[in-house]
């Protein structure tokens, strides 16, 4: 969806949703935070049978403390390396997309790309979460760094060039090797679901890490601070809520959970 025609969330909406797919920084969190009204939302949600996944740049062990301790069963994390899931039990499971001989090498490949990073972008470091991460690369650029958006970009396309998947989002550049993204694993989790189809999935981000999602998904929002990007974006959100961060995914919250009760 062009720019242009993204409208703002309406009262109401003509659609079931049983999955809300869920981007995390910046989506459910605001400054730093995870808002209490964002929270109680997810567990609204959940308690309506409208399952909340986040779907999320974020590491494996930050993955692992979401599905432990918030009102979710499935993380898809990394940027769709893997998805975690919790069972009845409080067990929980992970499921990698590419086997681990083929992690190892693409680690090895990383660690060298990410020390040629520095030397051409000195200004541009990891994520203080980078020992947590199982599959990729995290470099901050507006968590507690602040990296001009010029050098963000460029960062971000030198990544690009070396011939791996590299996306900025609103304060990290992700990159990876692998032919997943955020949309091909929750589309690959969704074909494992028989009682569920995309039809029946919605999606809401923040950022260009987000595209992915907005393009092949058909029941798309955007939170509030998105609108600085969407004139970047080739695929965008088709609606956008008034309020930003964790509180933007409340207020879609609250339509979805009234949309269910009409």
């Amino acid at each position: 969806m062009n720019a242009v025609s993204v409208q703002p969330l309406p009262d109401q909406l003509d659609i079931a949703v049983k999955v809300l797919f869920t981007d995390v920084d910046d989506t459910l969190t605001w400054q730093g935070q995870l808002p209490l009204e964002t929270f109680q939302a997810m567990s609204r949600l959940q308690q309506a049978g409208i399952q909340v996944i986040p779907v999320t740049g974020a590491c494996g062990g930050w993955c692992d403390c979401m599905i432990r301790t918030w009102p979710v069963t499935t993380v898809i994390g990394e940027n769709g390396s893997f998805w975690m899931t919790q069972d009845s039990l409080g067990h929980v499971q992970t499921s990698f997309r590419y086997p681990e001989a083929v992690r190892a090498k693409n680690r090895t490949t990383l660690l060298r790309l990410g020390q040629q990073l520095s030397e051409h972008f000195p200004d541009v470091g990891y994520t203080l979460d980078q020992p947590y991460r199982l599959t990729d690369m995290a470099f901050d650029i507006g968590q507690q760094a602040e990296v001009p958006a010029e050098t963000a970009i460029k960062a971000t396309q030198w990544l690009t060039d070396q011939g791996i998947s590299a996306r900025l989002s609103s304060i990290h550049i992700n990159a990876w090797l692998g032919d997943y993204s955020k949309a091909d694993t929750a589309l690959h989790w969704l074909q494992q679901q028989s009682d569920l189809h995309p039809g029946q999935c919605a999606f809401i981000g923040d950022s260009p890490n987000d595209e992915a999602m907005f393009e092949h998904f058909d029941h798309t929002f955007g939170v509030g601070n998105i609108r600085r990007f969407l004139p970047d974006l080739k695929y965008s959100p088709r609606f956008i809520t008034a309020s930003s961060g964790g509180y933007g995914f409340a207020e879609l919250a609250e339509v979805l959970l009234n949309s269910q009760a009409t």
